[in-house]
């Protein structure tokens, strides 16, 4: 099997060749197609989180050891299974929920495994997906997507479940209800589509650039603000108000500061962007208006399952996707940490290149 592994923190991916493994018991052996790029991927590759003020969050101190084989949004077909596994034919498509937790805790045992203290997710603790072949422990973290693409599919298990997750906090949520989308790159636009597929107009699309305003727009945000021009007076005026709801896919101490000033009472903000950095808020006003501030990421194979749902029911349009062959894994790493890369970008894999 081939893989791009992380050999050293900060470095490029390198071409890797090892033996395909062969699953034993519950394990699935799934043969790639597809794996999607995310900005997660670029942090792996980085080595680690900013927590502002000089601070650093490493992956090595969270106990990721190299190398790793970074991608967390894989497509493939069963090549072989283990002898313990029923109801899973060699040649089926399966996304892979690669949230995956320690199976043994409570909440793995609860199935949310992305609650799990410690995950060993794909891409993260484990062999990822960008890689010819990749080994599942159990195929309960497999998802059906007959009738998909397989390449728009590839970012429901991350950039979907993402922010289907994150919608899901701010429930109860009015259809009249305005919601700014902070941040509209892969993440933000599929949010977007996911607002709308559960019956959401009132959409602000919140950006630094145009081209990803525009991208916004198209995807079903009823109306843009560049952020870099304008601020939370133009959000609430178009608003005709304060709003119930932000999302915020960026993460940093800017995107956190347009809370105070925008939300309305009872209001709601969710974070789920990883920029990184301190945030500084006047935290009386947090208790007086009673502005939750949450934090989010990612969901449980439930979440996975029920997004998929939607999708192959017709209520969420999935946004295009930008194919890149396989050869193409660190270009686009390099493309998305430089803010190239409108939308998201979808490795093809091929194991002849």
């Amino acid at each position: 099997m081939k893989s791009y592994d992380l050999l050293n923190w900060a470095t490029p991916l390198r071409v890797c060749t090892r033996e395909t493994p062969t699953p034993k018991g519950t394990e699935v052996l799934l043969k790639l197609t597809h794996c999607g790029v995310c900005h997660t991927d670029v942090h792996v590759r980085e080595g680690h989180y900013d927590l502002g003020d000089g601070k650093k969050l490493t992956f090595a101190d969270r106990g990721y050891t190299l190398p790793i084989t970074p991608g967390h949004e894989p497509v493939g077909e069963v090549a072989a299974v283990g002898d313990a596994v029923r109801d899973i034919g060699v040649g089926q498509r399966y996304l892979v929920n690669p949230w995956i937790g320690c199976g043994n805790c409570v909440r793995c045992e609860a199935g949310d495994d992305n609650l799990c203290m410690h995950m060993s997710a794909v891409g993260f603790g484990r062999w990822g997906g960008f890689s010819t072949h990749l080994l599942i422990r159990h195929p309960k973290y497999l998802v059906n997507i007959d009738g998909i693409p397989p390449d728009k599919a590839a970012p429901l298990s991350c950039s979907g479940l993402t922010t289907y997750s994150a919608i899901k906090k701010l429930s109860p949520l009015d259809p009249d209800d305005w919601v700014a989308v902070i941040g509209c790159g892969g993440l933000g636009t599929m949010a977007i589509a996911v607002l709308r597929g559960l019956g959401h107009k009132n959409i602000i699309a919140c950006d630094l650039d145009d081209r990803k305003l525009e991208s916004a727009r198209a995807s079903g945000a009823l109306e843009t603000c560049n952020l870099g021009q304008k601020g939370p007076e133009e959000l609430t005026l178009i608003a005709g108000g304060p709003l119930y709801a932000m999302l915020d896919f960026v993460g940093s101490p800017a995107t956190l500061a347009l809370a105070i000033p925008t939300l309305r009472k009872g209001g709601r903000f969710v974070v789920c962007g990883l920029l990184g950095g301190t945030a500084n808020i006047p935290i009386p006003l947090i208790a007086v208006r009673e502005i939750a501030i949450q934090g989010s990421i990612v969901g449980n194979t439930r979440d996975l399952v029920a997004l998929v749902d939607l999708v192959k029911q017709g209520r969420i349009k999935l946004p295009e996707v930008e194919r890149r062959s396989f050869a193409m894994v660190d270009q686009s790493l390099d493309d998305l940490a430089a803010g190239r890369i409108v939308g998201r970008v979808v490795v093809e894999i091929d194991g002849r290149e």
